[in-house]
C-alpha cells in the first residue's frame, strides 16, 4: 500500500532545521523504509516560503511509516509543526 506523510514546517525552527538537514536526508535515504518520491513543499502566495515535506511510501503497513518517521532527525528535533500520515490510493499515474 502506499502511505503518504504530510509534514508541516513549524515557525521559527529554521536554525533547527540547517542543523539537522544532513541528518535528516541520510534518513531519508537509509532504506529503512520504501521511499517511492520525497521533496519540500511551498507556499503558493508568491512567498517561496517553505511550508513543509511531502514523503511518499509504500509500505506493508502504516507502523511501518510511523516507526521511521518518529526516527526522523527532523521529527525528534522539532522542524515539524505537525505531520499526517495518511493511506493514499493512487488512481492516475
Amino acid at each position: 500500500m502506499q502511505i503518504v506523510r504530510m509534514a508541516y514546517d513549524a515557525p521559527g525552527k529554521d536554525a533547527e532545521r540547517k542543523a539537522h538537514f544532513e541528518a535528516h536526508r541520510a534518513h531519508l535515504r537509509s532504506g529503512l523504509a520504501r521511499i517511492v518520491q520525497s521533496g519540500p513543499l511551498f507556499a503558493t502566495d508568491g512567498s517561496g516560503r517553505k511550508a513543509g515535506a511531502l514523503v511518499v511510501f509504500e509500505a506493508d503497513d502504516v507502523s511501518e511509516v510511523v516507526r521511521f518517521t518518529a526516527q526522523d532527525p527532523y521529527i525528534v528535533n522539532g522542524v515539524y509543526d505537525r505531520i499526517e500520515i495518511l493511506r493514499w490510493d493512487k488512481t492516475i499515474g
